[in-house]
């Protein structure tokens, strides 16, 4: 399982491996949504998603998206990022589902994407109770379908290793 950066821009970078669309659900622009890969130098508030989150095949999403303000951020053992993943395992299946990080432990927020246009399977996102959320459009051309995770992706073995989210 390995990671990309992730960020908003007003253009399109000629180095991200996908981009696409992102709007409000009321229409309003916001940018595109551009990912990288590890090695790339991105936008200086670019953050880690999952990797398996991107595919630049992907069908349009509607999305939760939850971004920590400038500057601020949780330790991802935090109790508060702990019990959102927790509720995040509980909760109805998305297509998919990533923490957003800045270096190895430093949680900023969460990406969760469903299709199908019905956004009140985006209601109750837990990530939001850590720092706020937005529900947006993303277009098509990077959010693709993670696989469930079967537990206990919560756990982690040092700052940059999570705990195997596919065995015990």
């Amino acid at each position: 399982m390995g990671w990309k950066w992730l960020g908003i821009v007003a253009a399109r970078p000629v180095d991200a491996i996908a981009a696409a669309t992102l709007h409000r659900v009321d229409g309003a622009p916001l940018g595109l949504l551009a990912a990288w890969e590890p090695d790339a130098a991105p936008v200086h508030h670019a953050v880690k998603i999952d990797g398996r989150a991107l595919d630049p095949r992907g069908e349009p999403a509607l999305a939760s998206l939850v971004l920590a303000p400038p500057g601020i951020y949780l330790p991802f053992d935090d109790l508060a990022v702990s019990s959102a993943m927790r509720k995040v395992l509980q909760g109805r299946d998305a297509d998919v589902v990533s923490t957003l990080l800045l270096g190895d432990d430093r949680f900023v927020g969460g990406l969760t994407a469903v299709r199908g246009g019905d956004t009140s399977r985006l209601d109750d996102d837990p990530f939001a109770r850590c720092f706020p959320a937005q529900i947006v459009v993303v277009g098509r051309g990077l959010l693709g379908r993670m696989p469930a995770p079967v537990g206990p992706g919560i756990q982690r073995h040092g700052a940059g290793n999570p705990w195997p989210w596919d065995r015990f």
